[in-house]
């Protein structure tokens, strides 16, 4: 489980097969094999880890048939600039800043539109009519994981919804080298799923 409060970047480094390896300077000496790491939003598995002699990491995960599906990693999906939002999960009595965030992608969407604003960026994402998911999870004020990062849907209109970003999510995420058409992982608040499923 996570927060979605991003820790650092990562790359691709290669993909063998069913094995996909990261590299990244956010420090892993606290993870193992086994640990859980949450890659753009997509809880993955640690298969190695390694330090580099330049203070990196280079860890692999194995990659299966439904991520690949449902999520930016592969197939031409993830957009060209390569970075990886990274988040170690969290432990035992820490702080969630953001919302609980589980790394399971529900789909992928469109960025529409980025606007910079005085203080501030406005990310515009595409919401299909016809997704019954997407219509029913994203509301306004709601929280939503967008590339692994915990964010509040600003508001909403017939195709599409709003982000507001603030310098220091779009500083210490990959949103700084996002461009329009890219597509990003979405995971909807589990929360709502709860609520919705009781009604």
């Amino acid at each position: 489980m996570f927060a979605g409060i991003i820790q650092g970047l990562g790359t691709i480094e290669k993909f063998n097969s069913d094995e996909l390896f990261f590299r990244t300077p956010l420090d892993l000496q606290d993870c193992k094999i086994g640990s859980s790491i949450c890659c753009n939003g997509v809880c993955l598995t640690a298969k190695t880890i390694e330090k580099q002699e330049n203070r990196d990491y280079i860890f692999s995960v194995n990659i299966g048939e439904e991520t690949r599906f449902r999520t930016n990693l592969l197939n031409d999906n993830l957009p060209k600039s390569n970075f990886i939002n990274i988040e170690k999960s969290i432990k035992l009595g820490q702080e969630i800043s953001g919302h609980l965030v589980y790394g399971h992608v529900d789909c992928v969407t469109k960025i529409l539109k980025i606007e910079k604003l005085a203080s501030s960026w406005t990310f515009e994402f595409e919401k299909k009519q016809t997704d019954k998911k997407m219509n029913k999870f994203i509301v306004e004020k709601g929280s939503i994981a967008i590339n692994g990062i915990s964010l509040t849907v600003a508001s909403l209109s017939a195709n599409s919804f709003f982000i507001s970003i603030i310098s220091h999510t779009f500083e210490n995420t990959n949103l700084n080298k996002a461009k329009e058409n890219d597509l990003v992982n979405i995971e909807f608040d589990a929360l709502a799923r709860y609520v919705v499923k009781d009604e």
